[in-house]
């Protein structure tokens, strides 16, 4: 792994450091990477690089491979009888995007008759971020929606994720640090089939708290005279025991109702999960990332057919001794729009 570290003067790579994470996120406006350095005081590239609130602009490559462009955010340092390593730590540029609300500059906070693309880089440009468009999802960003109103305290983030909810459209980042309007590619080839790879651990979860058998969206008429919606969805994976939700509709048209049942549906299936731990980074000399699909089938676990997993983040770690990757998968239809089937319909082991 290379990282290199720009001060506003000049680019600066890194040697020396070890216990390095980096942590790829699908459904997210930033990754996140940690590392453990060795800082001398009395070199001044070190004092310069390392400079305690400037931001520092960063990169991290592998095998010449750009992974991700973003702010060194954390410094930590520690004195003592026995020399210990200084921590680093930080995120991809629109990271900044999730800690941050509206600038009173962009008031008022509601829009009208605006589409999403000019609604994403009115709030984009105080901050110099730049955003990429999908062209599968262009005509969706070109829509414009009647009224849109954020909340104060919202960050921007959890705005925009509303808004680009009601169509299916995935908010994500690439690795030169934009926005990343999209839709997943999960109708790919799987990049790896689970059961032979050695060093291979894995688990299956289901957190049932968090699921609900009928996900109902109501939209109320507004005053300029748009209708009233509604739209209910059943969630395949709680068949048996009624758990109801409602939830109201705040931006939008009743036609966007139906989309919006459903992205909350897919949120819901995110409380299953598959973890994969293996030893290594590459597979066939390539990068395991996120926005790829991989295929299991492991008893042990309760998946006893061959299933498709979307890989929505990778944790990567490594040190003199190793480099392991964790995989954290859900379901394709988390982010395809497509209602799931039962996946464990038709078990019988009699």
């Amino acid at each position: 792994m290379i990282l290199k570290i720009n001060d506003r003067i000049r680019n600066r790579k890194v040697d020396f450091f070890n216990n390095f994470r980096l942590n790829l996120r699908y459904d997210a406006v930033a990754s996140s990477f940690a590392f453990d350095f060795y800082y001398n005081p009395d070199n001044s590239e070190h004092v310069d690089m390392l400079c305690i609130g400037h931001y520092h602009l960063c990169t991290l490559e592998h095998s010449d491979e750009l992974l991700l462009t973003g702010y060194v955010l954390s410094e930590a340092f520690t004195s003592g009888p026995v020399t210990e390593l200084a921590a680093l730590g930080g995120y991809s540029l629109p990271g900044v995007l999730e800690d941050c609300t509206i600038p009173v500059s962009l008031y008022p906070l509601q829009s009208d008759k605006l589409t999403l693309r000019e609604i994403a880089s009115k709030l984009l440009k105080p901050f110099g971020l730049s955003m990429v468009v999908d062209p599968e999802v262009a005509s969706l960003m070109d829509q414009v929606y009647d009224t849109s109103k954020a909340n104060a305290t919202d960050s921007i983030k959890s705005y925009l994720t509303g808004l680009t909810a009601q169509k299916n459209i995935v908010l994500t980042h690439n690795e030169k640090g934009q926005l990343l309007f999209t839709k997943a590619k999960t109708a790919q080839k799987p990049l790896i089939e689970f059961g032979n790879i050695p060093g291979t651990r894995m688990s299956l979860s289901f957190n049932g708290q968090q699921m609900h058998s009928d996900i109902t969206v109501m939209k109320e008429a507004d005053m300029d005279g748009g209708n009233a919606g509604q739209y209910t969805i059943k969630n395949p994976y709680v068949p048996f025991v009624f758990r109801p939700r409602v939830v109201i509709q705040n931006a939008g048209d009743d036609n966007s109702t139906r989309e919006a049942a459903r992205n909350i549906l897919a949120a819901e299936l995110k409380n299953m999960q598959l973890t994969i731990e293996i030893d290594r980074w590459d597979v066939n000399q390539k990068l395991i990332k996120p926005n790829s699909i991989v295929s299991v089938q492991n008893p042990d676990i309760y998946l006893f057919k061959k299933t498709n997993w979307f890989v929505e983040e990778v944790s990567y770690t490594g040190d003199q001794s190793s480099m392991t990757a964790t995989l954290k998968c859900v379901l394709p239809e988390v982010y395809n729009g497509q209602l799931p089937e039962y996946l464990f319909k038709g078990i019988n082991l009699h």
